[in-house]
């Protein structure tokens, strides 16, 4: 009996073990393929960046970024719902879908059914084409909005620049691009999270929530000059291939958790106990946001 005892907490220990490699394992391997099947999402921006090195084009680098745009949120709708890289949030939202899968009424059709099989924690290829074929229309739209804006800024800026006021102009358009370039991020979480979303509202709400939190766009600043300083000084090559998906992530969870105050809201507003619960909502939000008919059109 005293050599059984010993034994189980052995047994428990090795287990556990077991289950942690098992999820350290099967998370570098989803981050790995997410950011390989991404490259071939964002393949024109890919081939843009390959031949063309001079950035007086900035033009034609906003239209390759605009056909990417897709591919980009492909990948923040499979972080979403990929089971391996679930947060605590994510995973009691998997709890509630399944508890109520087989009721009538829920999921309503103004948020978008998983797009990984919560069943499936390695599953990478076939949900990133498939949430690749859902949002491509709303985030090819959202893609082209945002570059022509940012093609307004940039172009405006490099105006300016050449006008004596110019220096106090031009920093004021440089932060407001910074704001936009993250509100393109938001905008693409939402498209994932809504699928009946209008065009104008999503644009609208994003640029909102850049300005909420807006600290992680220091984040996502540092996560972006830091991997365009290993592309350009050491294999650009090597840190794609290794280094995109985590790249990739770490935007898309500072994008999300801007973007979390508008979901909390819709939850609440919504009065249906399943949905508060599936955000976490209960006791959370603010009135910063009143717009639920207009995402469930």
């Amino acid at each position: 009996m005293t050599a059984m005892a010993e034994n189980t907490p052995q047994k428990q220990s090795s287990s556990n073990f077991a289950g942690t490699f098992l999820t350290v394992a099967n998370s570098i391997f989803v981050i790995l393929a997410l950011g390989w099947c991404s490259l071939v999402g964002m393949l024109p921006l890919l081939l843009v960046s390959g031949f063309v090195h001079d950035l007086s084009y900035y033009a034609l680098y906003l239209v390759a970024l605009a056909l990417s745009t897709p591919g980009i949120a492909a990948l923040f709708a499979v972080f979403r719902d990929q089971p391996t890289l679930f947060s605590g949030n994510s995973a009691l939202r998997a709890k509630v879908w399944q508890d109520h899968a087989g009721e009538k009424d829920f999921p309503p059709d103004w948020i978008a059914r998983p797009y990984v099989d919560p069943n499936h924690n390695a599953a990478v290829i076939r949900p990133y084409f498939r949430a690749y074929a859902r949002v491509f229309v709303r985030s090819l739209i959202m893609g082209f909005t945002f570059a022509l804006l940012a093609f307004c800024f940039l172009y405006n800026m490099q105006i300016f620049a050449q006008m004596p006021f110019g220096v106090y102009v031009t920093p004021m358009l440089a932060v407001c691009l910074v704001f936009l370039a993250q509100a393109w991020l938001i905008s693409l979480v939402l498209v994932a999270e809504y699928p009946k979303a209008k065009w104008l509202v999503t644009v609208k709400n994003a640029v909102m929530l850049s300005v909420r939190r807006f600290y992680m766009i220091i984040v996502s600043g540092i996560v972006l000059a830091a991997f365009g300083f290993a592309l350009v000084t050491w294999s650009p090559i090597l840190f794609l291939l290794l280094g995109t998906g985590v790249v990739g992530y770490m935007l898309w969870a500072s994008a999300r958790w801007q973007a979390d105050k508008l979901f909390v809201l819709m939850a609440n507003e919504s009065k249906d106990k399943r949905i508060i619960d599936m955000y976490s909502a209960q006791s959370r939000g603010n009135n910063f946001f009143n717009a639920q008919s207009d995402w469930q059109q």
